[in-house]
């Protein structure tokens, strides 16, 4: 009697009994790491991949939304699984580097208010309840004393010039606050006013704001190096390599508003900017972004004509010590920015109605559609969500270019939001989930000072 009811559990929860299985995806047998969804521990899932993961210098994650839930809870499960077996210290997410600084502050000292901090990431993807865990998690880990090496916060994007500027200025106030008279003056330009104030300013070209921003830029570069000496007082560049992080991000920030191809810029600054995290870290990696980052090339397109993505360069500096795993799904719900839901609607708005072009912030859905042949394939195995390292995998529908949902912040609707993949060519994993629901976002409001 004992044998057949454990027969039967076996039947009931396989996911939860076994590390890896072989199944057929498409007509090939494929092996694949089943993961549990809404689990933070997935040590036993992951454990027969450590050598592998532990060979690698940077694991780049990405998401097929920007705001999926399962896509955030899993990632947090790896980073902590990879912190806990792995030896990686270092977390990086597509977020503003200078917001990030506060946030980092934070997880290193213990010191302050959680939706205070999380207020700087800017970004309404960021601010939801999946990550505010991901980073009290990292802070409690810190706080602990057994922890000698301690977890570090990133930011690598580079669309706001306006951030860098505040950090520098609050660090400065707090712990050098006899230079900061002479750092808040030169910052005047873009401090005397707010964030939106700045960026109004740019909207009308005969202003010449742009080139006071350049020029600002220029003096705080020289005002930092000219101080460089009093942000090395404890015998270590690293506070002094942070800061100049931050007026570096600035200039990035800058000259993206006059290049061309702003995507193609965009992608070899967060490329940068996370090689130069982990030189001055010098600890492995985790990096956080959407799948259209992470991965290492375009599917169907000219990487030439398009630029070479986020995942391509740190390909092309890092090779196998970079790692690209793609993340996507079957059918479910999310959070977007809900905009004209088709072309003749998003011309009528933008003739007649342009205000009303976008509805904000709404929780979205998409059915599971016969075109998406490539998560079709992937749905037939039963598991509602697993690994499966495609850089080792023999399969044809890894190295086929078929379809699947691909969304950013901005949704219309289900039948145009389906984009190529050639799995193979775009990425080293892939993680699937088959249902996905919403990530829960919280309503933060920054403190004023």
């Amino acid at each position: 009697m004992k044998n057949i009811v454990y027969f039967y559990l076996i039947l009931l929860f396989p996911v939860c009994l076994v590390a890896q299985v072989s199944v057929n995806i498409g007509t090939q047998p494929t092996t694949i790491y089943p993961l549990e969804v809404h689990q933070l521990d997935l040590s036993d899932q992951l454990e027969p991949l450590k050598p592998f993961f532990s060979s690698k210098s940077i694991i780049g994650m990405g998401e097929a939304t920007h705001g999926t839930r399962e896509f955030f809870e899993i990632k947090q499960g790896v980073f902590q699984w990879l912190v806990q077996s792995c030896g990686y210290r270092v977390f990086g997410i597509e977020a503003t580097y200078a917001g990030c600084c506060y946030i980092n502050d934070f997880v290193q000292s213990g010191a302050g208010d959680i939706d205070h901090v999380m207020a700087y990431l800017d970004f309404w993807t960021w601010q939801t309840e999946e990550v505010r865990a991901l980073i009290l998690w990292i802070k409690d880990y810190n706080m602990q004393a057994q922890h000698v090496e301690k977890l570090t916060f990133y930011g690598f994007d580079m669309q706001n010039f306006y951030a860098p500027v505040e950090y520098l200025n609050d660090y400065i106030k707090k712990h050098n606050p006899a230079q900061y008279a002479s750092v808040r003056a030169i910052s005047f330009p873009i401090l005397g006013k707010t964030e939106l104030q700045n960026y109004q300013l740019l909207q009308n070209k005969d202003n010449k704001f742009e080139d006071s921003l350049q020029y600002t830029h220029k003096r705080l570069a020289a005002w930092l190096v000219e101080n460089k000496a009093s942000f090395e007082t404890d015998g270590s560049n690293k506070t002094y390599a942070i800061l100049q992080g931050c007026v570096e991000n600035m200039g990035q920030a800058i000259r993206s508003l006059s290049v061309k191809n702003i995507s193609k810029f965009r992608d070899s600054c967060m490329a940068y900017n996370i090689l130069q995290i982990q030189k001055l870290e010098d600890r492995k990696m985790f990096v956080w972004a959407h799948n259209g980052h992470v991965n290492l090339a375009y599917p169907d397109n000219d990487s030439e004509m398009m630029g070479m993505l986020m995942g391509g360069h740190l390909k092309k500096k890092l090779g196998e010590a970079y790692y690209a795993i793609g993340f996507v799904f079957n059918q479910g719900d999310f959070q977007a920015v809900q905009g004209p839901r088709s072309f003749g609607s998003a011309l009528f708005k933008y003739v007649f109605a342009r205000k009303k072009m976008y509805e904000g912030l709404k929780v979205c859905s998409v059915p599971a559609q016969a075109k998406n042949t490539f998560t079709k394939a992937l749905s037939t195995t039963a598991y509602p969500a697993y690994f499966v390292d495609i850089a080792h995998a023999d399969n044809l529908v890894f190295s086929t270019l078929l379809k699947t949902y691909d969304i950013g912040a901005i949704f219309m609707n289900y039948k145009r939001c389906t984009a190529s993949i050639d799995a193979k060519k775009q990425y080293d994993g892939i993680i699937y989930v088959d249902q996905t629901s919403s990530a829960r976002p919280i309503a933060l409001k920054r403190m004023k000072k």
